[in-house]
């Protein structure tokens, strides 16, 4: 706990200082079925008086995304996050029914007997509205990186290649959920309903072009491994050049090693939860990042194998540029710290990479 030095907010103010933020709140919408605040703080208090056994004294933080963060201070002090998402039918490939996080829960629960630095679980998979929650511990040790120093981007490198090797030896039931879930079409159905692909096509062809040359350039090897599919510094924390915490374990993803860090390169610098901070990565930092991981696996990739690492990357780049895109379809001339200047500029570059 750390209730002597961890703000306290109002419950209601800061739920609707995040609900103003978007023209429309589908994830609210999705899992409380209403966008008024009181009544989403409601729903949670009660939550917490049921399976908790304390009323909210007040909040923490309050995040929304792909679900619903809520981290509350309880009335007998004890410190929470409350994690909801929507149903499952919402995103079909973004499986996060009660049975998928059940295996999240259980692979946290392995890593930490083997004291690993991820929360700890204190209620698993439990109906919150239309949704599904499970509440963590609140653990905010060490400090936030900035993954453009080399001395923090090789301590995520070799952070990522630390849990790849020790998930190896995990045994029991994975997620459904693919490393960037792949069907017929180009692109998976968007991690956010506020991306509307479809309704923001022209304009973008330039990008699906190229996320489609980067497709059909991967060639993954068959063996999938379990990996941290949203592995970048705004998930971590820091402290004396150790990783000390690691969030987002909804992120839990199977999927070939290449395919893991060509996506984890694609953005291991963002952090969206911070403002006035660079979050876009360059080539040279992203061809920086696959050698430290490289070095911290002691071994160096095939031709293939790293063909394939940067095929993956440029398709995670183009898919976050058709995201940004679908926010501003009308922008031509993006900004630097983009990811549509990213492929823009040095799309070709990585590119070159993976077809050698």
């Amino acid at each position: 706990m750390c209730a002597d030095i961890t703000p306290l907010y109002d419950p209601v103010v800061l739920l609707q200082q995040s609900l103003d933020l978007w023209d429309t709140p589908y994830v609210e919408l999705d899992i409380f079925a209403t966008d008024r605040a009181v009544q989403i703080v409601d729903v949670v208090d009660t939550f917490c008086r049921t399976h908790l056994g304390a009323s909210i004294a007040g909040y923490l933080f309050y995040g929304a995304s792909v679900g619903s963060t809520h981290g509350v201070r309880l009335m007998d002090g004890r410190e929470v996050v409350i994690k909801a998402r929507p149903p499952a039918h919402v995103n079909p490939d973004l499986p996060l029914g009660a049975h998928d996080v059940e295996i999240v829960c259980h692979v946290m629960q392995w890593l930490r007997a083997r004291s690993y630095p991820c929360p700890h679980v204190l209620l698993h998979p439990t109906a919150l509205g239309a949704g599904v929650a499970t509440v963590e511990e609140f653990l905010a040790p060490g400090t936030y990186g900035d993954a453009f120093v080399p001395v923090c981007r090789q301590t995520i490198a070799a952070g990522l290649a630390t849990l790849v090797s020790l998930l190896r030896a995990y045994s029991g039931e994975r997620p459904r959920r693919r490393q960037f879930q792949r069907s017929a079409t180009l692109y998976p159905q968007p991690h956010g309903k506020i991306f509307n692909f479809p309704a923001t096509a022209a304009g973008a062809e330039w990008i699906d072009d190229v996320a489609r040359r980067a497709r059909q350039t991967e060639a993954h090897a068959l063996e999938w491994i379990l990996g941290h599919g949203d592995w970048k510094v705004e998930h971590l924390r820091f402290q004396e050049g150790r990783i000390v915490v690691v969030y987002d374990w909804d992120s839990l993803v199977v999927g070939a090693e290449t395919e893991l860090l060509g996506g984890t390169a694609h953005g291991f610098t963002a952090d969206w939860t911070r403002e006035g901070v660079r979050r876009i990565p360059t080539a040279d930092d992203i061809c920086a990042f696959v050698a430290d991981y490289e070095h911290a696996c002691s071994r160096s990739f095939t031709k293939q194998e790293r063909q394939s690492v940067f095929a993956a990357c440029v398709y995670w780049i183009a898919y976050s540029a058709r995201c940004t895109h679908a926010l501003s379809p009308s922008t031509t001339e993006w900004p630097p710290d983009t990811f549509p200047y990213l492929l823009r500029t040095e799309g070709e570059v990585l590119l070159a990479a993976a077809t050698g």
